[in-house]
């Protein structure tokens, strides 16, 4: 049986003024108190206020106070102090935080971390410093097992400590395996079931055990229809799965069915956080940056997307630059250039996000991306015609043409058509090409609605041009 190792965390007690403050307005407070009292010499002042914070506070705090003052106030700090710390903290932060610190000190921390959070932190600093912390470490097996996964992977995000009985262990037994857990049960709805070979085969809501008769046993009451991943299952799909249905938790096993570990709900809660915003950030080609973090990074990141947007930029140029004549002669045609471009270009921003985000949460399987392009088609359709009425009339109230407001309008419903072509194309496109669409997507899409938008335009204008001038 994995009996599970964290240590119960009791929020410890709140000042009355804290209470009803906002988060930021209160973390930031407490670091400018805590760095006045330990520049001012009050330190031990300082370690009891910060001792008396939550360890979600203490982070957050640490996280605030300038490099010098941090690492003065941890190395004061027990390491079970630290080690609840490092329970709620992203990993970057963890390694920053005490990722310095000697490999025999640091394995003092991480044995008293589950093993996945000390995983988590080992992946962040160097190879030499990670196995001579590991060989400090008391017992360090599970936290080598658990470093062989991708932390992108069910192996990567599980825990391996969950708890397990055997399906022919009577109820009342499997209740005092339950009641050895102390605190820690408290927290825990189901527990695993395995056979003698340490295969899953089932699982057990706590309440059906609890009221289950003394003479029973647990493989005859377990529920035997239960989802399980492999440990190489990439995150994302681990997500879809605990949200498709509806789980708590999601068994993770070998390549033959043997119990590994568990991911648990608040495991992928950040996923599913993370996941989005590296999506947006590839949709916006910043992906990976941070807006703090180097200068160098940011341009390495940014200006090559820049670079090739200019080049699409240019390549809208030349196209608006065919139609000079039927510019000079209908000036009123260049006010209107920005409208149409920026209405497609809209619209095909729109379709791509939706797509791609559609996409990483897997709601667009691949037999279903003819009837998604006929669906923003469609949308396009009417969206175009929508808005080609509008501009249409505008332009004909202001202008008092009334061919100009047809050009436009038309112009607009084709260009609305082929945003919702190319919003929701281009990402089908690059995914059958095992490309990924968040990168690349909207540069593509605002170019097509750029370029093929004025052509429409200024093509229209020039077949109607006796009718505007």
């Amino acid at each position: 049986m994995y009996l599970m190792e964290q240590s119960p965390i009791t929020p410890p007690e709140t000042r009355a003024e804290d209470q009803n403050r906002p988060p930021e307005e209160l973390i930031q407070g407490l670091v400018q108190e805590l760095q006045r009292l330990l520049e001012s010499g009050q330190r031990p002042e300082a370690l009891e206020r910060f001792g008396g914070l939550h360890p979600v506070d203490q982070g957050e705090v640490l996280d605030g106070l300038p490099r010098d003052i941090q690492q003065s106030l941890i190395a004061d700090l027990d390491h079970s102090v630290l080690a609840d710390i490092l329970e709620y903290l992203e990993p970057e932060e963890s390694a920053e935080l005490v990722g310095g610190r000697e490999p025999a000190d640091l394995a003092q921390v991480l044995d008293l971390t589950d093993a996945d959070v000390a995983v988590d932190l080992l992946q962040h600093i160097s190879e030499d410093k990670q196995q001579e912390t590991l060989e400090a470490m008391i017992d360090s097996t599970e936290v080598s097992e658990l470093l062989q996964y991708q932390d992108d992977t069910a192996g990567g995000l599980m825990t391996p400590d969950y708890p397990v009985v055997l399906e022919t262990t009577t109820t009342p037994n499997a209740l005092d395996q339950l009641r050895l857990l102390g605190p820690d049960a408290e927290d825990i709805n189901s527990v695993l079931v395995v056979d003698t070979e340490h295969r899953l085969v089932g699982s057990l809501s706590v309440t059906r055990l609890a009221l289950a008769r003394a003479n029973m046993v647990v493989g005859d009451i377990m529920d035997r229809e239960i989802n399980s991943v492999v440990a190489a299952t990439d995150q994302e799909e681990c997500a879809r799965v605990m949200q498709r249905y509806n789980l708590n938790l999601l068994p993770v096993v070998d390549g033959e069915g043997r119990l590994a570990g568990v991911v648990l709900a608040e495991d992928l809660m950040d996923v599913v956080a993370e996941e989005a915003t590296e999506d947006m950030f590839r949709i916006a080609s910043v992906g990976g940056e941070r807006i703090a973090g180097p200068l160098t990074n940011s341009l390495r990141r940014r200006l090559p997307w820049l670079y090739i947007n200019l080049a699409t930029a240019f390549l809208a140029a030349v196209m608006v630059s065919l139609f000079e004549d039927t510019i000079t002669k209908v000036v009123a045609l260049a006010v209107f250039l920005p409208v149409v471009a920026s209405q497609g270009g809209i619209g095909g921003t729109q379709t791509v996000t939706l797509v791609v985000r559609s996409m990483a949460l897997g709601e667009v399987p691949r037999r279903l991306g003819l009837r998604l392009l006929a669906r923003e088609l469609a949308l396009g359709l009417i969206h175009g015609v929508a808005l080609g009425i509008v501009v249409g009339f505008v332009a004909y109230l202001w202008k008092g043409n009334f061919t100009l407001g047809l050009v436009l309008g038309l112009a607009m419903l084709g260009n609305m058509l082929v945003a919702g072509m190319f919003g929701a194309g281009v990402p089908l496109l690059l995914r059958h090409l095992k490309m990924d669409p968040a990168v690349s997507s909207a540069v593509f899409v605002t170019t097509f609605t750029d370029v093929i938008g004025f052509v429409l335009f200024l093509g229209l204008a020039a077949a109607f041009i006796d009718h505007l001038v």
